[in-house]
């Protein structure tokens, strides 16, 4: 199935940012986690990027290391910090542009969308610590804005007028599409292989799913609130999304609505949007637009 669409189609990829223009200065925090049963709260936030520019697209690799897209002179690397010492890395310098990292399940390497010389978008394969050469995962998949990855597939936000959910296994198989109309912010599931992603309905709003691996049915987890942004799942299954300054909760097993979890006003001058929690449900990472 060729999903490659003409030039003109990508420009509606959201991440993709013209080299001859500035794009918006974002910069990255992280704050400490703490999840109790249904009580969750942050504190100690700080900005870990802290620069005007483009910092963006949080991810972590592991614990205590943090992958984000950057954009550097003319164009944008993957980049890593360490969050012990503030270390930074990074992982691509190369002359196309890369971005959304996203580590590929028990493996030292990591995927990213590379945004190619002749403007296509697709998923490549990076090793962290070598010096193998990076791959294409699907050579015909295009253009991919967003990804996800378990342990054996890939489900992808393929841009086109709708947008589609599009996934395959990672050794190259025949891809499938599971729906039209989605949005930018797919995630694994915590503890499970099973997918959540979010979908405008014909009536406007939008709701966030949970895409069943077993049989690729999908079903309602929650709507999102009016004006809300990207959102992320913790560990214990608790998706926080943001409004503005404000970060809201919801855990399906014991909520009906969202609550709020924060108000970063002092903070968040500008609006919060992506976000990416660790492994050990002890970090959060917010992008806070300056």
């Amino acid at each position: 199935m060729k999903l490659a669409t003409l030039g003109t189609l990508l420009l509606l990829c959201i991440i993709q940012l013209n080299a001859q223009n500035s794009p918006p200065d974002t910069d990255i925090f992280v704050f400490d986690l703490s999840e109790n049963s249904n009580d969750i709260s942050i504190s100690n936030g700080r900005n870990i990027t802290k620069r005007k520019g483009y910092d963006n697209q949080p991810s972590f690799f592991s614990n205590d290391l943090l992958m984000y897209s950057s954009f550097i002179d003319t164009q944008n690397d993957i980049m890593m910090i360490d969050l012990r010492t503030g270390e930074q890395t990074n992982l691509t310098k190369t002359k196309e542009s890369e971005y959304s990292p996203y580590r590929i399940p028990s493996t030292n390497s990591f995927a990213t969308v590379r945004v190619e010389e002749d403007g296509t978008q697709r998923l490549w394969k990076f090793h962290l610590k070598s010096q193998t050469t990076p791959s294409l995962v699907f050579d015909d998949i295009a253009p991919v804005g967003y990804f996800a990855w378990n342990k054996k597939e890939v489900l992808m936000f393929v841009l086109g007028r709708p947008a589609s959910l599009v996934i395959s296994k990672a050794k190259r198989s025949k891809p499938d599409t599971i729906i039209n109309n989605i949005g930018r912010t797919i995630k694994l599931i915590p503890g499970t292989q099973n997918f959540a992603f979010e979908r405008r309905e014909e009536n406007g709003t939008i709701f966030i799913y949970k895409l069943n691996r077993s049989d690729k049915s999908f079903t309602k987890i929650v709507e999102k609130p009016a004006n809300s942004s990207d959102w992320g799942i913790t560990q214990q299954g608790t998706y926080i999304t943001s409004v503005g300054s404000k970060l809201l909760k919801f855990n399906p097993k014991t909520d009906k609505e969202w609550h709020l979890l924060t108000d970063l006003e002092q903070i968040a001058t500008g609006a919060i949007s992506r976000m990416a929690v660790s492994k050990d449900n002890k970090r959060l990472a917010l992008v806070i637009n300056q």
